[in-house]
């Protein structure tokens, strides 16, 4: 029997294709949170998310009732499979909630991480007072959701919202592959053998500043043709580049110039990033396994 005077929480946990980040949430807060960079097998992972499961109820004297995902791909949350392809290739068309819930013995929840920032911003963050907001999420490749009236926008396939996808190019260039900073400080390091390529532009030198201007290029070209396209109230920037202030005002000054050079000047759409920057996925993740429960009715 579980001892009542214990406190029960949920363990928070967002798969990235660089890095795993974990939190506990209890009392409507992210507590103990840690970051180990993505293991090379499942095994791997279950055994990090073990370890730091252990030590963070250690720490708070909590014992956790349940486990809510964030993570990279498409996701079928009726079968708790990744149906399209995830950067994290062990993923893929893998039974991943079933599989963790049994080695666990605890219910799991999956979102897509994009989905996932677009719950915690419609929840409690800065979708919350607007009818309809776009998310354009910013990581190891570029993610997205759409919300309306503070729900996600679903879609036949699972698809909806994975702008990532999209062609930019004449070669057939996707966006992931042009707006990735991740992709970008790879490209620069292979040319340059230098890494740090946001200290070098911001030290002025000249082939790291292009390499930032040309993501930046690419990050706004998007945001226009989602504001244009989809025209939402708001349209929110997530992931780590968000925490920059100074991303999010260029993307904002660049895509009105676009609108000004197309005589879309009438479209008011505001441009902000995700209130939880960095945790956005964390805490979506709760929202989902919530979300889950009620509709269950637990």
């Amino acid at each position: 029997m579980a001892d009542p005077m214990i406190q029960t929480a949920l363990l928070a946990v967002d798969i990235g294709g660089t890095s795993v980040k974990t939190a506990l949430w209890r009392d409507g807060a992210l507590l103990c949170k840690r970051q180990f960079e993505t293991p090379a097998t499942w095994e791997g992972l279950l055994s990090h998310i073990e370890f730091v499961k252990d030590e963070v109820t250690a720490a708070q004297g909590a014992r956790v009732t349940g486990i809510a995902v964030s993570l990279p791909g498409s996701v079928d949350t009726a079968t708790g499979t990744i149906t399209g392809t995830s950067a994290v290739h062990y993923l893929n068309a893998f039974p991943v909630r079933d599989t963790m819930a049994a080695y666990f013995h605890l219910p799991v929840s999956l979102q897509n991480d994009a989905n996932c920032a677009a719950l915690a911003e419609a929840w409690l963050g800065n979708a919350r007072d607007v009818s309809s907001a776009v998310l354009m999420v910013v990581g190891t490749g570029i993610g997205g959701a759409i919300v309306r009236q503070q729900r996600l926008v679903t879609s036949h396939d699972n698809f909806a919202g994975e702008f990532g996808y999209m062609e930019m190019t004449a070669e057939g260039d996707t966006l992931s592959e042009l707006a990735s900073p991740v992709k970008m400080a790879r490209r620069y390091g292979e040319a340059t053998h230098q890494p740090d390529i946001s200290d070098r532009a911001d030290a002025g030198e000249a082939q790291a500043q292009r390499a930032v201007n040309l993501l930046y290029h690419w990050l706004s070209v998007a945001a226009y043709n989602l504001v244009v396209g989809l025209n939402p109230d708001r349209l929110l920037i997530g992931g780590g580049i968000s925490a920059r202030s100074e991303v999010i005002d260029e993307i904002r000054s660049r895509v009105m110039a676009m609108q000004d050079r197309h005589s879309a000047q009438a479209i008011q759409t505001d441009i902000q990033a995700c209130h939880y920057l960095n945790d956005a996925n964390l805490v979506g993740a709760v929202r989902q396994f919530e979300l889950e429960r009620i509709r269950k009715g637990d």
